[in-house]
C-alpha cells in the first residue's frame, strides 16, 4: 500500500479507536513512518531483520505506524488497536513483565492488546463514511 492510502485510512479509523479504547490521559499522537530503523538512525533507506508495524511510545504518546508492514485495512486497523490499547496501560508494568522473563507471548500485556485486536472489522465502517 501506499503511504498516502495508508494515512488515510489510519486518519479515517484512529479516531473511534481511540474514543473506543482510551480509558484516560492525553490522545496519542499519530505518526508515519516507513519503518523502525529509519525512525531511530533518522537516515532514509535503513533496514534491518526486525520489522515492527507499529510502536506506542510512553514518553511521548506517540503511536508510531510503519508503513512498509501496512498490507491491508486489517494491517492498519489492527495495529492502530494494539497500540491504543498500550496507551492504557503502565508503562512501569510493561518493562516489569518483561524483566520477570516473560516474552511477546506470554505477556499479560501484549495479550491484552492482541485479543483486542480481533474487533478490528467493527471499524471498516469507518472507511465508508
Amino acid at each position: 500500500m501506499e503511504q498516502v492510502e495508508i494515512v488515510k485510512i489510519a486518519n479515517k479509523v484512529y479516531p473511534q479507536i481511540i474514543e473506543d479504547i482510551l480509558i484516560e490521559g492525553a490522545y496519542p499522537e499519530l505518526v508515519f513512518h516507513y519503518n523502525i530503523y529509519e525512525r531511530l538512525s533518522g537516515e532514509k533507506g535503513m533496514t534491518g531483520e526486525v520489522q515492527a508495524n507499529a510502536e506506542y511510545d510512553w514518553d511521548t504518546n506517540k503511536i508510531y505506524l510503519y508503513t512498509s508492514q501496512m498490507f491491508s485495512e486489517e494491517d492498519i486497523i489492527r495495529s492502530l488497536i494494539h497500540e491504543s490499547v498500550h496507551a492504557n496501560q503502565s508503562k512501569v508494568l510493561f518493562d516489569k513483565y518483561y524483566e520477570v522473563g516473560e516474552t511477546y507471548d506470554t505477556h499479560p500485556y501484549e495479550i491484552q492488546a492482541r485479543n483486542a485486536e480481533e474487533e478490528w472489522e467493527i471499524y471498516l465502517n469507518e472507511l465508508k463514511k
